[in-house]
């Protein structure tokens, strides 16, 4: 049976990684709908970024009622699962310009 300090860190962890799509999905929309693709890649990285850093807070303001190391490890991974969700938007974005540019051009052609 899982512990009331191992269900905040699951929900904490999927707080975190949703960040990642909701992101992804304004950049997409966004560069579609305009074909502006910098500003709006910078946007959803800020937007990952505020996701995890509210994720930290919250966590900051929850975890010190249960011990200083389940605060200050919950922070670490907080810190390192923001880093990877950034790096993983960054290349997704990367990844997929030319796709979502092209999908602008066929929805400003109709």
């Amino acid at each position: 049976m899982l512990s009331e300090a191992d269900l905040n860190i699951i929900f904490y962890t999927l707080f975190l990684l949703s960040g990642l799509p909701i992101s992804y999905k304004y950049a997409a929309f966004m560069v579609k709908h305009t074909g502006m693709v910098v500003p709006h890649f910078f946007i959803s990285l800020m937007l990952n970024l505020c996701v995890g850093i509210l994720g930290i807070v919250g966590w900051i303001f929850f975890a010190p009622k249960i011990s200083i190391y389940f605060t200050l490890g919950g922070i670490y991974l907080g810190a390192e699962i923001t880093a990877l969700s950034l790096l993983l938007l960054l290349a997704l974005l990367l990844y997929k310009r030319k796709a979502l540019l092209l999908s602008f051009q066929r929805w400003v052609s109709t």
